[in-house]
């Protein structure tokens, strides 16, 4: 199967990638109080028709793709055997899920997502990642992904953890963000994304291209205090129509331990506060719920059914829980500022 991009956009020379970091670093970012308020503002009205299980969609910006609110985050289960992830997948595609997220990172998590989805493919919205500084190690990856999901192409293709990438020639002809640009012309993805945990002032450059169609960031009201994508990526993302996908929702697994995750980052009895904070930001589409059991997809299948927007007062309620326990979290996901030029 093969799409044609919709973008005919020439690529950024790299001066104007660096002349254009270096106004939107300086121009995105928002105080406390704009970012609070952007926050409690609730979601569009307007919502496309639900997945057949019944799941509520969202248009996912610029790709103008209805997007299941839950998108099935596959790091925790990656070190289950394959045919155990595979269990899963299909369990959550029997709840009516239709959006499975993975990474050649989480193990054997593309092998067990490719043994689930075989004739149910066309059904799902697809997304993988490439983490890598060249395009050797970007096609070699590419290529196992391909290989282990069974397929011919993504919906989505992550130019991911840009926070711990070295990007200073992303854009160059021989840079992987190039590569990427072309894979989607070439139809092996449908849509190309930029994703990471940690240094926000990165993303807006990516993301004001006019090539980024999604963007796949930590949202939480802990790690909104340390990392700010709120203010500095979510803000530059809805301007410019790309779609928002919220990882980390919980924070991560405890400790950032991903073998075996016993329990999220953030303690239960905050665990729905944290998904209907991250849902009623404005142009969140979906959130990627990572899970290592059919209960838990369960569970948060439905929180989502059940999903009502933050009022303002819960919205300032949340931030202020988030503020206090920021301190104790610090810089889990690597460090949020720059400590040399990228």
């Amino acid at each position: 199967m093969t799409f044609k991009s919709g973008s005919e956009r020439p690529l950024l020379s790299r001066r104007d990638f660096v002349r254009q970091a270096s106004v939107l670093a300086s121009a995105v970012t928002l105080g406390t109080e704009g970012a609070a308020a952007l926050s409690a503002e609730p979601p569009p009205q307007n919502s496309p028709p639900a997945t057949p299980g019944g799941l509520p969609c969202r248009i996912l910006g610029r790709t103008n793709e209805p997007l299941c609110m839950f998108t099935l985050g596959t790091a925790p289960c990656g070190s289950l055997p394959p045919p155990k992830i595979a269990e899963l997948v299909n369990a959550a595609l029997d709840e009516g899920i239709t959006a499975v997220d993975t990474s050649e990172m989480y193990k054997n998590s593309q092998e067990g997502v490719g043994l689930a989805l075989g004739k149910r493919r066309k059904d799902v919205f697809l997304s993988t990642k490439v983490f890598a500084n060249s395009i050797a190690d970007a096609e070699k990856s590419l290529a196992k992904s391909t290989k282990l999901l069974r397929t011919d192409y993504f919906d989505v293709l992550y130019y991911h953890g840009i926070g711990n990438l070295d990007i200073r020639r992303a854009w160059e002809a021989d840079g992987v963000f190039t590569w990427l640009l072309k894979q989607k012309k070439a139809g092996t993805c449908r849509f190309v994304g930029v994703s990471g945990h940690n240094l926000a002032a990165r993303f807006p450059q990516f993301l004001a291209s006019g090539e980024v169609d999604v963007v796949l960031a930590i949202v939480n009201f802990v790690d909104r205090h340390t990392y700010h994508f709120e203010e500095e990526v979510l803000t530059v993302a809805r301007k410019h129509n790309v779609g928002i996908v919220a990882m980390k929702v919980f924070g991560g697994a405890a400790g950032m331990k991903y073998e075996n995750p016993t329990r999220a980052q953030l303690d239960s009895q905050h665990v729905p506060l944290a998904l209907r904070y991250a849902l009623s930001i404005p142009g969140v589409v979906s959130a990627n719920l990572g899970v290592h059991s059919v209960e838990q997809i369960r569970h948060n299948v439905q929180m989502i059914r059940d999903f009502r927007p933050l009022s303002p007062e819960e919205n300032t309620r949340a931030i202020d829980l988030g503020r206090g326990l920021a301190a104790t979290w610090g810089e889990h996901f690597g460090p949020a500022r720059e400590t040399s030029p990228a």
